[in-house]
This record gives structure tokens, sequence and C-alpha cells, in this order.
């Protein structure tokens, strides 16, 4: 019964980081558009929509930290397993379930940070220093969002190890 409900939360994650995978591709997009229709204004109209670069920055952020989930749970994050390698297979298992919560632990740091962060821009009234004016908290969301992601993805990575873990 428990083994099933671990099962079923480990799917709901895969599924939310798919998501924010799907979510930090469409903000790929809007870098490409967003660019092109700056270079297109002003090669031919010389004109400028003035917050290209500030947006397609905004976009690019929320790019990285919506595709951290993804990224971990399809194991494309760079990984070091000179000492893994070496181990014997209960010992590796150790050695994720330890990484997995000692990630966890400083991803939930940061989590916990950037939602503060974002908690004082909001609460400040804190506005970009640029001619759009954007309320930085609007751009600011995406980080502690895209860290509840990768968090979530450790919790799910953690599962797995301890689900697949060799019983005596």
């Amino acid at each position: 019964m428990m083994r099933k409900f671990l099962e079923k939360s480990i799917r709901c994650i895969d599924r939310a980081c798919l998501a924010g995978g799907y979510a930090a591709a469409l903000f790929m997009l809007l870098i490409v558009l967003l660019i092109t229709v700056e270079i297109f204004l002003r090669t031919f109209f010389h004109y400028s929509t003035m917050i290209a670069d500030e947006y397609s920055a905004y976009f690019f952020v929320a790019l990285v930290m919506l595709g951290l989930g993804l990224t971990l749970r399809d194991g494309a994050h760079i990984r070091i397993t000179l000492l893994q390698t070496r181990l014997g297979e209960k010992a590796a298992v150790i050695l994720e379930i330890t990484a997995c919560l000692l990630a966890l632990a400083l991803c939930s740091f940061a989590l916990y940070h950037s939602f503060l962060m974002v908690w004082d821009t909001f609460s400040l009234e804190m506005t970009a220093d640029s001619i759009s004016e954007t309320p930085v908290w609007m751009p600011q969301t995406v980080i502690p969002l895209g860290f509840l992601l990768l968090d979530l993805q450790l919790l799910a990575n953690f599962l797995r190890r301890l689900l697949s873990y060799p019983t005596p």
C-alpha cells in the first residue's frame, strides 16, 4: 500500500517536472521570438522595443530554473561518478541516498531564501531600473518555483533509490 502511494507520488512529481520542462521550452521560444522581432524592427524600421535585452534575460532565468527538475529526472546534470563506479551495488545506493539527502537540504535552503527574496521585493514594491519598470517580484517568482521543482525531483530520486535498495 505504502509502496503504491510512493510510486504514485514519484509519477506526479515527474509530471510536474515535465510541465516545468515544457514551460522552459516555451520561454526559449519566447526568447527567440523577442530577439527576432527586435532584429526585424531595428533592421527595417530603425526602431527598438527597448525591452528585448531585459525580458530575454528574465526569460532565460525562467528557462534555466524551470528546467532544473526535468534535467535531474533525465540524469542530464553533470555528475562525478569516480567513487560511485568503484563501490559495490549496496554502497553505491547508500552513496546515492546520502547525496540526495544532502542536495535536498541544500536545495530546500535555497528555496526558502529565494522565497524570502521574492517576498521582500514584492512587499517593498521594487521595480526594475529600466524603461519598463517591471515589478521585480514577477520575474523573480520563477526562482523559488524552479527550486521547488528541483526539490521535488530530488525527493523523487531519494524515494526511487530507497525503493530500489536491495534487501538483505
